[in-house]
């Protein structure tokens, strides 16, 4: 039973971060809201004729990253011929993000998974003052994590990689992916999803410690 115990304390302080992070990350990438920011700041769609306003194309990419539409593509209308707007490179390397995001999707689903399972199984046995322990300690290692990935980031970008080495896309001068997710987008992305991360971070612990928090014996209201 002890070995039982330390698992499933173990799994909740490791798993509360990883789910923090991959959800976090999957709600800021898919969802359209800081494309749609950052598309009102910048202006930079009037450079194109996409036939699609801010809110349009961040609703588009938030679609193309849910899955809802299964390419990254936009067709107009020029001399009364279709015309695809992004090239097959561009195609694929957006098709990359979205199936590296849903990897951390499904290794965020199943940390949930063990959290819950790990949660429940020390609630039941009452090991409350374990169960803080260990959120305590995997607010700890989420402060680790996210040392390292604002780290890696500027590591990265100084030593000159960036996100296309990891999606295996070099751009060509007239691509326009690069001009629509600028460093501009990519940088409010990853800032975004430190942000959102912590939020979430922040509401399983109150979750947590409100469902843990020790019984009040002798009340304070006196008559």
């Amino acid at each position: 039973m002890r070995i039982l115990i330390k698992t499933f304390s173990i799994a909740l302080a490791v798993t509360i971060p990883i789910t923090s992070f991959c959800l976090g990350a999957n709600i800021v990438t898919r969802m359209p809201d800081v494309y749609q920011y950052e598309f009102k700041a910048t202006d930079v769609l009037k450079n194109f004729d996409l036939n699609k306003n801010d809110d349009q194309m961040g609703e588009f990419i938030s679609d193309f990253m849910t899955g809802k539409i299964a390419k990254l593509q936009i067709i107009k209308e020029d001399d009364d011929r279709p015309q695809s707007v992004f090239t097959k490179n561009e195609m694929l390397a957006a098709a990359n993000a979205r199936k590296y995001m849903n990897i951390l999707a499904a290794i965020g689903i199943m940390a949930l998974i063990f959290m819950v399972v790990s949660f429940i199984m020390l609630k039941k046995y009452e090991f409350d003052k374990e169960i803080r322990r260990q959120f305590k300690l995997g607010a700890i290692i989420y402060g680790c994590l996210i040392v390292a990935y604002v780290a890696g980031y500027f590591i990265a970008a100084k030593t000159g990689h960036s996100l296309g080495d990891l999606l295996g896309y070099i751009p060509h001068e007239d691509d326009l992916l690069p001009q629509i997710i600028t460093d501009g987008l990519k940088r409010r992305l990853f800032y975004s999803t430190a942000v959102v991360s912590t939020i979430i971070m922040g509401i399983l612990g109150y979750i947590i410690y409100k469902i843990t928090e020790p019984k009040r014996i002798f009340s304070r209201n006196y008559y």
